[in-house]
């Protein structure tokens, strides 16, 4: 009887020591870019402020991924930003200093080829760089959600910084991921629809 109990109370165990080591956070920072929060744009139909196109403020990647997050760190603080000049990869300097202990980077959608790919890699760099400060922060750094040519330049600089990259590439590949298969808003509809967000946050969790 005993032997046989072994595998269950092991099983147990294990779980309990999981919940025990789950992240817990004091504050979360995430800077993007429209994918983040997004101010209204008529000729879309969007008329809100939160991550384009999700149905709603709490259906976006940065607030499903926040109340998740609060069931291990319940007094989780959340602040959303962005930089000024995203063609370029400047403009943070009032990020810093940074006092979150997890940020999460979302930004590539507005690159235009303002620098070239290799001064845009150091830019990320440096800004994981400034953003954690010399402290022990947990960066999490997306991948672009269509502008595939950052792919790998987004990842060797999370890499070469000890940033944990999560990629967007098979999200993005599903169609039922974007906003229009959902029909509320068909002039954005190559954005992540409520399923899109949903797979995001869902990445992010499963990198932390």
């Amino acid at each position: 009887m005993m032997k046989t109990m072994l595998p269950a109370v092991a099983a147990v165990l294990f779980l309990l020591a999981g919940c025990a080591t789950a992240p817990r956070y004091q504050k979360m920072l995430v800077v993007g870019d429209s994918l983040t929060a997004c101010a209204p744009l008529p000729a879309l139909g969007w008329n809100h402020d939160w991550g384009l196109a999700a149905t709603a403020r709490e259906n976006d990647f940065v607030h499903r991924l926040h109340g998740q997050l609060k069931k291990h760190s319940p007094a989780l603080r959340l602040a959303v930003d962005s930089i000024m000049y995203q063609d370029e990869m400047t403009g943070w300097v009032h990020l810093i200093p940074c006092d979150a202990d997890l940020v999460v980077i979302q930004l590539s959608e507005n690159y235009q080829g303002g620098i070239s790919l290799e001064e845009y890699r150091d830019a990320y760099a440096q800004m994981i760089d400034e953003l954690r400060g010399g402290s022990p922060k947990t960066i999490v750094r997306l991948g672009p959600w269509k502008n595939t040519q950052l792919e790998p330049v987004i990842a060797e600089a999370a890499q070469s910084r000890n940033a944990i990259f999560v990629s967007l590439r098979e999200i993005y590949d599903d169609p039922a991921n974007h906003a229009a298969s959902e029909g509320v808003y068909p002039k954005a509809g190559d954005f992540p629809g409520d399923r899109g967000m949903a797979a995001i946050a869902r990445a992010i969790l499963a990198a932390l």
